[in-house]
């Protein structure tokens, strides 16, 4: 969130330091944001998210599926639980570098066939290294 002055949405937390964003509870595996179009039928979705890596995110689960935790990052989709339709999926990977839990460019899990190229992945951190309490506040993911 570029303005400090606004709300997260009521499931999420807020945080301030070191930058102000919203993000989910402590020990979540998933929190999910509804947005409802009140009947209003529409062809296009848009949107923008910022987000910053913090510790140590997994990009993609093998096993996941689109109604199961299948990434570290958000997925947009469409439809109600059981009858999800993946639009767009934005993943964190470890690191920038080849590791096994990175982006699939950098030698980590390649997407669930759901998701195919409909995606974009990226890493804050630069390279090998703990970064286990680490939040990368200076570099914006998915921009």
């Amino acid at each position: 969130m570029t303005d400090p002055t606004q709300q997260c949405p009521d499931s999420w937390l807020k945080f301030t330091s070191p930058r102000s964003s919203c993000g989910k509870k402590s020990g979540a595996r998933c929190d999910s944001l509804k947005i409802t179009t009140s009947g209003a039928s529409y062809q296009t979705v848009c949107g923008r998210f910022r987000g910053y890596q913090y510790r140590t995110p997994d990009g993609f689960y093998p096993a996941g599926t689109i109604e199961t935790h299948y990434v570290d990052g958000v997925s947009v989709t469409y439809g109600t639980p059981g009858s999800r339709h993946h639009v767009y999926t934005y993943t964190v990977g470890h690191e920038e570098t080849s590791s096994g839990v990175s982006c699939p460019c950098a030698g980590g899990n390649a997407p669930p066939n759901f998701v195919g190229s409909d995606y974009h992945c990226e890493s804050g951190n630069p390279g090998p290294g703990d970064v286990s309490l680490l939040m990368y506040s200076s570099d914006v993911l998915w921009d």
